[in-house]
């Protein structure tokens, strides 16, 4: 009986946690990411996008810190890199390659999410000093374009604006509905300084 609740219990929360996934790819293939932020429209890229957004879900989970969103985080977790299992599979990656891949992907995932959490949660790096505007934008870039902009290239400037506004809404998400799969991302376009600032005065 016991056993049937719990296994019960963990269909349920492998069913919320790729309907969660879901929503963060259905977000990731916003075209305007690959057209007006320049993210490259590549495996890679479409990787380290995803990375982005489901880190910040990742540490929005971390924060409430309860047994069942550190369940949560990790089942999370698993149906992601199940799902890019089958995506190097359905990419032509062969299965004698696959582990050492998905060994890549998941050490890259854990970097970037450490990085993230820097540049857009804390605001600070490991040995707590605060970072700069600077120290940000080059975690955005190292972490999202392999490097590949300038300092001072305003499509960098707009895309951290945007993740910016991202993670201010994933971290006040409400932790029952992310607990639930009920994740709802917010349109690319409403992550704009203007609407955000009229969302808060109305």
């Amino acid at each position: 009986m016991f056993g049937y609740v719990f296994s019960k219990k963990k269909r349920v929360q492998i069913q919320n946690a790729q309907k969660t996934f879901d929503e963060v790819n259905k977000f990731a293939r916003t075209e305007a990411f690959y057209t007006e932020l320049a993210v490259p429209d590549t495996m890679t890229g479409r990787f380290d996008l995803v990375s982005l957004i489901a880190g910040l879900i990742m540490l929005r989970l971390n924060t409430v810190a309860t047994e069942d969103s550190q369940k949560c985080a990790q089942i999370f977790f698993d149906v992601m890199f199940r799902g890019f299992d089958h995506s190097l599979r359905e990419g032509g990656i062969g299965d004698l390659s696959v582990p050492k891949h998905m060994k890549r992907m998941m050490q890259g995932f854990q970097g970037r999410s450490y990085a993230y959490e820097a540049a857009f949660v804390t605001g600070k790096n490991a040995e707590g000093e605060v970072l700069s505007h600077e120290d940000k934008l080059n975690i955005l870039n190292r972490n999202l374009y392999s490097g590949a902009l300038a300092e001072n290239d305003p499509v960098l400037g707009a895309c951290f604006e945007k993740v910016s506004m991202l993670s201010d809404f994933v971290m006040g998400l409400d932790e029952a509905l992310l607990l639930e799969g009920r994740l709802s991302l917010p349109r690319y376009e409403s992550l704009d300084i203007n609407t955000m600032n009229k969302k808060s005065v109305a």
